[in-house]
Protein backbone atom coordinates (compact mmCIF):
# COMPACT_ATOMS: atom_id res chain seq x y z
CA UNK A 1 0.00 0.00 0.00
CA UNK A 2 1.56 3.12 -1.34
CA UNK A 3 0.45 6.49 1.03
CA UNK A 4 1.10 9.95 -0.79
CA UNK A 5 -0.39 12.20 2.47
CA UNK A 6 -1.33 11.37 6.08
CA UNK A 7 -3.34 13.70 8.51
CA UNK A 8 -3.22 12.91 11.90
CA UNK A 9 -6.15 14.29 14.77
CA UNK A 10 -4.14 14.22 17.93
CA UNK A 11 -5.48 15.29 21.86
CA UNK A 12 -3.00 16.02 24.42
CA UNK A 13 -2.90 17.09 27.60
CA UNK A 14 0.66 17.28 28.92
CA UNK A 15 2.37 16.60 25.44
CA UNK A 16 1.85 13.26 25.26
CA UNK A 17 -0.31 11.83 23.08
CA UNK A 18 1.18 14.93 20.86
CA UNK A 19 5.00 13.36 21.07
CA UNK A 20 3.31 10.23 19.94
CA UNK A 21 1.72 11.99 17.07
CA UNK A 22 4.92 13.62 16.09
CA UNK A 23 6.93 10.36 16.18
CA UNK A 24 4.19 9.07 13.54
CA UNK A 25 4.37 11.64 11.50
CA UNK A 26 8.72 11.39 11.15
CA UNK A 27 8.09 8.01 10.18
CA UNK A 28 5.58 9.01 7.31
CA UNK A 29 8.33 11.94 6.18
CA UNK A 30 11.48 9.73 5.91
CA UNK A 31 8.94 7.68 3.56
CA UNK A 32 8.17 10.76 1.48
CA UNK A 33 4.65 11.10 2.89
CA UNK A 34 3.28 14.20 3.45
CA UNK A 35 1.65 14.65 7.00
CA UNK A 36 -0.34 17.13 8.81
CA UNK A 37 -1.27 17.11 12.45
CA UNK A 38 -4.59 18.48 13.97
CA UNK A 39 -5.49 19.04 17.99
CA UNK A 40 -8.58 17.58 18.52
CA UNK A 41 -9.81 20.95 20.34
CA UNK A 42 -13.28 21.05 19.32
CA UNK A 43 -15.84 19.81 16.38
CA UNK A 44 -13.82 19.20 13.05
CA UNK A 45 -13.69 22.76 11.30
CA UNK A 46 -14.06 22.67 7.36
CA UNK A 47 -10.95 23.86 6.78
CA UNK A 48 -9.07 21.10 8.32
CA UNK A 49 -10.36 18.65 6.30
CA UNK A 50 -10.43 20.94 2.52
CA UNK A 51 -6.91 18.26 1.65
CA UNK A 52 -7.99 14.43 0.73
CA UNK A 53 -5.64 12.40 3.12
CA UNK A 54 -4.83 9.17 2.20
CA UNK A 55 -4.28 7.89 5.73
CA UNK A 56 -5.63 9.32 8.70
CA UNK A 57 -4.61 8.41 12.71
CA UNK A 58 -6.54 9.50 15.66
CA UNK A 59 -4.11 9.60 18.38
CA UNK A 60 -5.01 10.48 22.11
CA UNK A 61 -4.95 9.57 26.39
CA UNK A 62 -6.86 6.80 27.72
CA UNK A 63 -9.09 8.21 30.35
CA UNK A 64 -11.37 5.71 32.44
CA UNK A 65 -10.25 2.91 30.70
CA UNK A 66 -11.94 4.05 27.34
CA UNK A 67 -11.86 6.64 25.28
CA UNK A 68 -12.07 10.16 26.08
CA UNK A 69 -15.77 12.02 25.11
CA UNK A 70 -13.73 15.11 23.67
CA UNK A 71 -12.23 12.30 21.05
CA UNK A 72 -16.18 10.44 20.70
CA UNK A 73 -17.62 13.50 19.92
CA UNK A 74 -14.97 14.69 17.40
CA UNK A 75 -14.78 11.24 15.66
CA UNK A 76 -18.47 11.21 15.14
CA UNK A 77 -17.73 14.72 13.18
CA UNK A 78 -15.58 13.66 10.82
CA UNK A 79 -16.25 13.18 7.20
CA UNK A 80 -17.49 9.96 5.74
CA UNK A 81 -14.54 8.00 5.08
CA UNK A 82 -15.62 6.50 2.01
CA UNK A 83 -13.01 3.28 2.09
CA UNK A 84 -10.14 5.75 3.18
CA UNK A 85 -7.19 3.74 5.35
CA UNK A 86 -6.94 4.70 9.03
CA UNK A 87 -5.20 4.12 12.65
CA UNK A 88 -5.71 4.38 16.11
CA UNK A 89 -3.65 4.80 18.86
CA UNK A 90 -4.22 5.21 22.28
CA UNK A 91 -1.74 6.43 24.90
CA UNK A 92 -1.70 4.80 28.57
CA UNK A 93 -0.76 5.32 31.92
CA UNK A 94 3.11 3.57 31.92
CA UNK A 95 4.82 3.88 35.14
CA UNK A 96 7.92 2.80 37.08
CA UNK A 97 8.50 1.72 40.44
CA UNK A 98 12.05 0.18 41.76
CA UNK A 99 13.43 0.35 38.25
CA UNK A 100 10.14 -1.99 37.16
CA UNK A 101 8.21 -1.03 34.27
CA UNK A 102 4.48 -1.15 34.88
CA UNK A 103 1.87 -0.98 31.87
CA UNK A 104 -1.38 1.31 31.67
CA UNK A 105 -4.48 0.07 30.65
CA UNK A 106 -6.16 1.34 27.21
CA UNK A 107 -9.24 -0.77 27.56
CA UNK A 108 -11.98 0.00 25.04
CA UNK A 109 -10.39 3.41 24.41
CA UNK A 110 -8.73 2.61 20.77
CA UNK A 111 -10.89 -0.02 19.91
CA UNK A 112 -14.28 2.07 20.38
CA UNK A 113 -12.79 4.72 18.02
CA UNK A 114 -11.85 2.35 15.35
CA UNK A 115 -15.39 1.35 15.96
CA UNK A 116 -16.71 4.43 15.37
CA UNK A 117 -14.53 5.43 12.31
CA UNK A 118 -15.40 1.84 10.70
CA UNK A 119 -19.35 2.97 10.81
CA UNK A 120 -18.19 6.05 9.31
CA UNK A 121 -16.43 4.09 6.34
CA UNK A 122 -13.04 4.28 7.26
CA UNK A 123 -10.66 1.47 6.63
CA UNK A 124 -8.87 0.39 10.11
CA UNK A 125 -5.72 -0.87 9.23
CA UNK A 126 -4.26 -0.89 12.98
CA UNK A 127 -5.05 0.20 16.79
CA UNK A 128 -2.28 -0.09 19.42
CA UNK A 129 -2.05 1.25 23.11
CA UNK A 130 1.12 2.82 24.17
CA UNK A 131 2.37 3.80 27.53
CA UNK A 132 3.37 6.99 28.35
CA UNK A 133 4.23 8.63 31.61
CA UNK A 134 1.39 8.17 33.82
CA UNK A 135 0.25 11.95 33.73
CA UNK A 136 -3.15 11.90 36.07
CA UNK A 137 -1.69 14.44 39.05
CA UNK A 138 -4.85 14.96 40.50
CA UNK A 139 -4.19 11.23 42.02
CA UNK A 140 -0.53 11.05 42.15
CA UNK A 141 2.78 12.65 41.78
CA UNK A 142 3.99 12.96 38.34
CA UNK A 143 6.91 11.18 37.21
CA UNK A 144 10.71 12.05 37.96
CA UNK A 145 12.76 12.39 34.65
CA UNK A 146 14.93 9.62 34.87
CA UNK A 147 11.48 7.33 34.86
CA UNK A 148 9.87 9.61 32.32
CA UNK A 149 12.41 9.12 29.80
CA UNK A 150 13.05 5.46 30.46
CA UNK A 151 8.96 4.78 29.88
CA UNK A 152 9.00 7.10 26.80
CA UNK A 153 12.38 5.54 25.02
CA UNK A 154 10.15 2.27 24.81
CA UNK A 155 7.01 3.58 23.72
CA UNK A 156 8.83 5.62 20.41
CA UNK A 157 10.21 2.10 19.67
CA UNK A 158 6.98 0.76 19.82
CA UNK A 159 5.05 3.50 17.98
CA UNK A 160 7.83 3.49 15.46
CA UNK A 161 7.55 -0.60 15.03
CA UNK A 162 3.60 0.19 14.63
CA UNK A 163 3.74 3.09 12.21
CA UNK A 164 6.67 1.49 9.76
CA UNK A 165 4.60 -1.77 9.45
CA UNK A 166 1.26 0.60 8.96
CA UNK A 167 3.28 2.12 5.97
CA UNK A 168 4.39 -1.34 4.70
CA UNK A 169 0.62 -2.16 3.97
CA UNK A 170 0.31 -4.30 7.05
CA UNK A 171 -2.74 -4.62 9.53
CA UNK A 172 -1.47 -4.26 13.10
CA UNK A 173 -4.36 -5.02 15.73
CA UNK A 174 -2.72 -4.84 19.49
CA UNK A 175 -4.24 -4.71 23.12
CA UNK A 176 -6.52 -7.71 22.50
CA UNK A 177 -6.76 -8.70 26.19
CA UNK A 178 -6.62 -4.73 27.51
CA UNK A 179 -9.53 -4.59 25.25
CA UNK A 180 -11.38 -7.99 26.56
CA UNK A 181 -10.57 -6.07 30.08
CA UNK A 182 -11.31 -2.79 29.28
CA UNK A 183 -15.08 -4.32 28.32
CA UNK A 184 -15.19 -6.00 31.72
CA UNK A 185 -14.73 -2.51 33.01
CA UNK A 186 -17.14 -1.03 30.93
CA UNK A 187 -19.73 -0.13 33.53
CA UNK A 188 -16.71 2.21 35.17
CA UNK A 189 -15.72 3.69 31.85
CA UNK A 190 -19.46 4.07 31.23
CA UNK A 191 -19.73 6.25 34.83
CA UNK A 192 -16.73 8.14 33.77
CA UNK A 193 -18.42 9.55 30.89
CA UNK A 194 -21.42 10.62 32.17
CA UNK A 195 -20.37 11.41 35.64
CA UNK A 196 -17.08 11.06 36.70
CA UNK A 197 -15.69 13.68 33.81
CA UNK A 198 -17.59 16.27 35.37
CA UNK A 199 -16.74 15.10 39.31
CA UNK A 200 -12.40 15.70 38.52
CA UNK A 201 -13.48 18.84 36.59
CA UNK A 202 -15.35 20.54 39.62
CA UNK A 203 -11.90 19.91 41.95
CA UNK A 204 -9.77 22.30 39.94
CA UNK A 205 -8.57 25.65 42.11
CA UNK A 206 -5.61 27.93 41.74
CA UNK A 207 -3.94 28.66 45.02
CA UNK A 208 -2.04 31.64 46.22
CA UNK A 209 0.40 31.32 44.28
CA UNK A 210 -1.78 32.26 41.08
CA UNK A 211 -0.86 35.68 39.49
CA UNK A 212 -3.87 35.50 36.77
CA UNK A 213 -1.98 35.65 33.75
CA UNK A 214 -4.62 33.50 32.28
CA UNK A 215 -2.33 30.72 30.35
CA UNK A 216 -4.16 27.94 31.54
CA UNK A 217 -7.66 29.14 29.83
CA UNK A 218 -5.32 30.76 26.98
CA UNK A 219 -4.18 27.11 26.52
CA UNK A 220 -6.91 24.85 27.22
CA UNK A 221 -7.86 22.89 24.18
CA UNK A 222 -11.24 22.94 25.10
CA UNK A 223 -11.51 26.65 26.07
CA UNK A 224 -13.08 25.13 29.21
CA UNK A 225 -11.71 27.22 31.53
CA UNK A 226 -12.46 31.09 31.86
CA UNK A 227 -10.69 33.60 33.83
CA UNK A 228 -13.17 35.17 36.45
CA UNK A 229 -13.11 38.33 38.44
CA UNK A 230 -12.66 41.99 37.53
CA UNK A 231 -9.07 43.15 39.99
CA UNK A 232 -7.64 39.65 40.20
CA UNK A 233 -8.64 37.35 37.93
CA UNK A 234 -8.38 33.72 38.57
CA UNK A 235 -9.37 30.28 36.66
CA UNK A 236 -12.96 28.86 36.69
CA UNK A 237 -13.09 25.12 35.65
CA UNK A 238 -16.44 24.92 33.33
CA UNK A 239 -17.89 21.25 32.49
CA UNK A 240 -16.13 21.08 29.22
CA UNK A 241 -12.98 20.49 31.05
CA UNK A 242 -11.72 16.86 30.09
CA UNK A 243 -8.87 16.80 33.28
CA UNK A 244 -5.94 16.86 30.80
CA UNK A 245 -3.84 18.21 33.34
CA UNK A 246 -2.22 20.76 30.59
CA UNK A 247 -3.00 23.91 33.02
CA UNK A 248 -1.50 21.63 35.89
CA UNK A 249 1.06 20.39 33.89
CA UNK A 250 2.33 23.85 32.59
CA UNK A 251 1.52 26.36 34.90
CA UNK A 252 4.58 29.04 35.35
CA UNK A 253 3.94 29.23 39.44
CA UNK A 254 2.23 25.43 39.95
CA UNK A 255 -0.81 27.21 41.24
CA UNK A 256 -2.90 25.19 39.82
CA UNK A 257 -4.62 22.79 42.50
CA UNK A 258 -6.32 19.42 42.83
CA UNK A 259 -9.22 19.43 46.05
CA UNK A 260 -8.78 16.22 47.64
CA UNK A 261 -11.11 17.66 50.92
CA UNK A 262 -13.62 19.32 48.66
CA UNK A 263 -13.80 16.06 47.05
CA UNK A 264 -15.00 14.70 49.87
CA UNK A 265 -17.79 17.53 50.51
CA UNK A 266 -18.60 17.52 46.51
CA UNK A 267 -19.46 13.61 47.06
CA UNK A 268 -21.42 14.08 50.24
CA UNK A 269 -23.66 17.14 48.65
CA UNK A 270 -24.24 14.62 45.34
CA UNK A 271 -25.03 11.50 47.26
CA UNK A 272 -27.84 13.28 49.23
CA UNK A 273 -30.61 11.26 48.41
CA UNK A 274 -32.92 13.64 47.39
CA UNK A 275 -34.88 12.04 44.08
CA UNK A 276 -36.75 9.91 47.32
CA UNK A 277 -38.01 12.98 48.35
CA UNK A 278 -39.20 14.30 45.16
CA UNK A 279 -40.81 10.88 44.06
CA UNK A 280 -42.69 10.11 47.54
CA UNK A 281 -44.19 14.21 46.80
CA UNK A 282 -44.89 13.33 43.17
CA UNK A 283 -46.59 9.79 43.45
CA UNK A 284 -49.04 12.39 45.73
CA UNK A 285 -49.99 13.76 42.72
CA UNK A 286 -49.98 10.83 40.03
CA UNK A 287 -49.16 7.28 40.09
CA UNK A 288 -45.68 6.47 39.09
CA UNK A 289 -45.12 3.21 40.77
CA UNK A 290 -44.50 1.37 37.06
CA UNK A 291 -42.29 4.08 35.84
CA UNK A 292 -40.30 4.79 39.52
CA UNK A 293 -36.89 3.29 38.77
CA UNK A 294 -36.87 5.91 35.33
CA UNK A 295 -38.01 8.91 37.10
CA UNK A 296 -35.29 7.94 40.12
CA UNK A 297 -32.24 7.42 37.10
CA UNK A 298 -33.55 11.28 35.59
CA UNK A 299 -33.81 12.86 39.07
CA UNK A 300 -30.65 11.78 40.13
CA UNK A 301 -28.47 12.65 37.62
CA UNK A 302 -30.11 16.08 36.90
CA UNK A 303 -29.24 16.43 41.01
CA UNK A 304 -26.08 15.24 40.68
CA UNK A 305 -24.98 17.82 38.00
CA UNK A 306 -26.68 20.71 39.62
CA UNK A 307 -24.94 20.10 42.97
CA UNK A 308 -21.37 19.94 41.23
CA UNK A 309 -22.51 23.01 39.60
CA UNK A 310 -24.01 24.86 42.30
CA UNK A 311 -21.09 23.93 45.19
CA UNK A 312 -18.18 24.51 42.81
CA UNK A 313 -19.33 27.85 42.29
CA UNK A 314 -19.28 28.51 45.89
CA UNK A 315 -16.45 27.11 46.17
CA UNK A 316 -14.68 28.82 43.81
CA UNK A 317 -15.86 32.25 45.41
CA UNK A 318 -14.09 31.08 48.80
CA UNK A 319 -11.49 30.34 46.94
CA UNK A 320 -10.86 34.12 46.43
CA UNK A 321 -10.83 34.45 50.63
CA UNK A 322 -6.89 34.17 51.49
CA UNK A 323 -7.11 31.99 54.54
CA UNK A 324 -9.92 29.86 53.24
CA UNK A 325 -7.46 29.30 49.90
CA UNK A 326 -4.39 28.44 51.89
CA UNK A 327 -6.38 25.89 54.27
CA UNK A 328 -7.75 24.02 50.93
CA UNK A 329 -4.18 23.86 49.30
CA UNK A 330 -2.40 22.66 52.21
CA UNK A 331 -5.02 19.95 52.77
CA UNK A 332 -4.46 18.47 49.58
CA UNK A 333 -1.94 16.46 48.25
CA UNK A 334 -1.37 17.82 44.47
CA UNK A 335 0.26 20.91 46.78
CA UNK A 336 3.46 18.56 47.49
CA UNK A 337 2.92 16.20 43.92
CA UNK A 338 5.55 16.64 41.25
CA UNK A 339 4.56 18.01 38.09
CA UNK A 340 4.77 16.72 34.81
CA UNK A 341 4.49 17.22 31.04
CA UNK A 342 6.47 15.42 28.61
CA UNK A 343 9.97 16.12 28.70
CA UNK A 344 10.71 17.35 24.71
CA UNK A 345 7.83 19.38 24.36
CA UNK A 346 6.81 23.22 25.42
CA UNK A 347 3.20 24.67 25.73
CA UNK A 348 3.83 25.97 22.50
CA UNK A 349 4.09 23.19 20.60
CA UNK A 350 1.14 22.15 21.42
CA UNK A 351 -0.54 25.78 21.15
CA UNK A 352 1.31 25.99 17.76
CA UNK A 353 -0.61 22.57 16.52
CA UNK A 354 -4.34 23.84 18.01
CA UNK A 355 -3.76 27.55 15.88
CA UNK A 356 -4.00 25.20 12.89
CA UNK A 357 -7.23 23.63 14.32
Amino acid sequence: MQYSSMVIYFMSGTGNSYRAATWMAEIADKKGITSKLYQISNYCEKSDLEEEKDLLGVVFPTHGFTAPWQVIRYTLHLPPGRGKHAFVVATRAGTRIASIPFPGLEGTAGYLIALLLIMKGYIVRGVMGVDMPSNWMSLHWGLNLANSKFIIARAKVKADSFMASIMEGKRMFRGILSLLLGLFLSPISLGYLIIGRFFFSKLFFASASCTGCGLCAESCPLKAIRMTGRNKPRPYWTFSCESCMRCMGYCPNKAVESSHSFAIVLYLVATIPVSLYVLNRLNEVIIIEHYSFFFKIMFDYIYTLSSFFAAYLIFSWLMRIPLLNKLCTYTTFTHLYRRYHEPDTALKDIMMESKKD
